[in-house]
């Protein structure tokens, strides 16, 4: 029984793993890794251009969470707009609010992840990376302390905003160079 079982399992992965190689050609693999690479690199330089701040505080690290998502996945539910800009908007209010509450502890940065997944969920906008937001807001250091809650909108919102331009522009010349 647990042979058989097993086989199964196996088959089944075979199977998904078959369609996953046969579904994509190395370009259509290929061109979303130079989309992300492009919106890092665009959403990096504007925020330190429009801003002069570097590392954590120009661009979140759940930004890149949020790449990866948007270029590999793009028609998912967590990565319409709703949820992409609300999930990291709400998720970086929260996180400051924890921040300032309860301060840069374990507490703080478990409460500003599980508040932030309870508005996310009530206000039905889940969007994974606004957990890795929130939790920045709180663990991220000085600089991102400093912001306050300005850190709503530089560098979330600037990130989000860039992000999804550069998201939309490569999309529709992607679609251009296909027909």
């Amino acid at each position: 029984m647990m042979n058989k079982m097993i086989s199964r399992c196996l088959s089944f992965l075979e199977n998904k793993i078959e369609q996953v190689n046969v579904i994509q050609t190395l370009d259509e693999k290929l061109m979303p890794a130079i989309g992300a690479a492009i919106s890092i690199f665009t959403v990096y330089f504007v925020s330190y251009s429009l801003t002069g701040l570097n590392g954590a505080s120009a661009i979140l690290p759940s930004m890149g969470a949020l790449t990866v998502l948007l270029f590999s996945k793009p028609l998912d539910v967590v990565l319409q707009p709703w949820a992409m800009f609300a999930g990291n908007l709400l998720s970086a209010a929260v996180g400051v609010f924890c921040y300032q509450w309860l301060g840069d502890s374990f507490v703080g940065a478990s409460c500003a992840v599980a508040i932030s997944l309870f508005a996310m969920i009530f206000f039905r906008c889940a969007h994974a990376p606004g957990g890795a937001t929130a939790l920045a807001a709180v663990v991220g250091g000085d600089v991102i302390h400093q912001l306050g809650f300005y850190y709503v909108v530089l560098p979330t919102l600037l990130n989000c905003l860039t992000i999804y331009v550069v998201f939309i522009l490569f999309r529709y010349l992607d679609i251009k160079r296909r027909h």
